[in-house]
């Protein structure tokens, strides 16, 4: 490590070395990769093999950040043999990097925090600086994404320390010199989406293993309070163009619809913009379904419920769209409830995006459901996703969508679940080049079944916050 310490205003620069690094492989016949002087990156399918990825795994300790620093910025470092024509994007992964490489041991990773398209002969560049907060341990991951063969990388190990991975990380600290190093052990929560994906992201075949959410990072100095926005709101490499953190004191009908004395033939409740199903309070947006009689257009329900939408208001074709949510289901008391969070064409022809569905009952209540419809024949592609750890009623959990002109990618609590493009959908270019509205709505019965007499309400379906960026 080296440090150099300047005064004034100027940048401190400390670049460091990997305390440990290894290449998570799913190939077993690959061996112990802790002690060899390469790392390596490869997509699924590598080198033929269908199941054969790679991903470069390096950790570092900062532990040489005063108390005030500020505006820090993180750089990884590593270098490569040979160019190659292909993407590779820098993670965080929520674990050491101090184990032989099997692919059960990985870590869980975070969104993109950078990415390249050219892999150059030397020494290649990711920022990182989302990742890097404070003092403390970190641990980056390197995943290939396109090229079928595998790109060697120097490692630790390696016998010219010229060629090893470094870690740079530059910050200001107001003219003095960095005091004693102190260190914490908390790993740092990634940002919930890339800070600045150049390339574009191929498709991930390969579901992630369920394992524990990254711990919060250590704080960074505060700014003034009239100055800081919410946690989330600023996303790297996205716009932040349209939100609601329902700060106020009912729904702000200039962004939203509500809808009422709606009566839909896919459900059993009847919308209604009644307070009792909507409301607004402590900076949050509940929609309550209530098992009550009430005459719905022609028909009579059984139950009331909640559908907002932002149609003929607010519509965007491809962005990072997000909700902060919990749902009200647990095992035994959600039967038949099934709120979400999902967006369709303002010109009401075919395609859908469900950045997250949440049914309740026994069997569904553990998992969140990912999905795209062409139609309602139904041709549609959708997948279930268990969570790192709980379910989606055990508290607030972020689900998130990032629609782009080649992709569809969505993340859960800032982790990668799902992709879908045109390798996987013949029909992607034909519904996805056009603006979509939102739609956040609780639906009471339907396809998977109505509620009995189990199903606990009032249910409440409560939203922190919805988010619209953009490139």
């Amino acid at each position: 490590m080296s440090v150099l310490p300047l005064f004034a205003d100027d940048d401190t620069s400390v670049t460091l070395d990997p305390i440990a690094d290894t290449t998570a492989t799913q190939v077993v016949q690959d061996g112990d990769n802790s002690v060899k002087t390469t790392l390596a990156s490869c997509p699924r399918l590598c080198d033929r093999n269908p199941n054969g990825r790679r991903d470069a795994l390096l950790e570092f300790t900062v532990k040489s950040l005063p108390a005030g620093a500020r505006d820090v910025r993180a750089t990884l470092r590593v270098h490569a043999w040979e160019p190659f024509a292909a993407r590779v994007f820098a993670h965080f992964a929520a674990g050491p990097a101090n184990f032989v490489g099997t692919w059960a041991e990985r870590p869980p990773l975070g969104p993109a925090l950078d990415g390249v398209n050219q892999v150059d002969k030397g020494h290649n560049e990711w920022d990182v600086s989302g990742a890097v907060t404070g003092n403390g341990s970190y641990t980056f991951a390197l995943t290939q994404q396109d090229r079928a063969t595998r790109i060697y990388w120097a490692s630790r190990d390696n016998s010219r320390p010229e060629l090893r991975p470094q870690l740079v990380v530059t910050y200001k600290s107001g003219g003095r010199p960095a005091p004693s190093p102190s260190r914490t052990t908390v790993p740092p929560k990634p940002s919930p989406a890339p800070t600045t994906a150049r390339p574009t992201v191929a498709p991930t075949t390969v579901k992630p293993t369920p394992s524990a959410t990254p711990s919060p990072p250590a704080p960074r100095p505060t700014p003034p309070a009239a100055t800081t926005p919410p946690p989330g709101v600023t996303v790297p490499g996205w716009r932040l163009v349209w939100s609601d953190d329902f700060n106020g004191a009912a729904v702000d009908r200039a962004k939203w619809n509500l809808r009422t004395n709606e009566a839909r033939d896919m459900d059993k409740g009847c919308n209604t913009n009644s307070p009792k199903n909507t409301f607004v309070s402590g900076g949050m947006l509940t929609l309550r379904a209530l098992r009550e009689t009430t005459v719905c257009g022609s028909e009579t329900r059984q139950y009331t419920q909640s559908y907002l939408d932002t149609i003929g208001r607010h519509s965007w074709t491809y962005g990072r769209f997000e909700v902060r949510a919990k749902s009200p289901n647990g095992p035994n008391n959600s039967k038949g409830l099934w709120p979400a969070f999902w967006l369709r064409p303002e010109d009401g022809g075919n395609g859908e995006i469900d950045v997250v569905e949440l049914p309740g009952g026994k069997d569904w209540h553990r998992a969140a459901t990912s999905a795209i419809f062409y139609d309602y024949k139904p041709t549609k592609q959708d997948a279930r996703h268990n969570l790192p750890s709980g379910y989606p009623g055990d508290g607030f959990h972020t689900y998130t969508t990032e629609w782009e002109r080649d992709s569809i990618r969505w993340y859960i609590d800032g982790r990668k679940v799902w992709e879908r493009n045109r390798s996987t959908t013949p029909w992607f270019d034909e519904v996805f080049h056009k603006p979509y509205n939102l739609r956040l709505n609780f639906q009471v019965g339907g396809w998977l079944g109505d509620p009995d007499g189990s199903t606990a309400f009032p249910a409440d379906f409560q939203v922190d916050y919805v988010r619209v960026w953009q490139r």
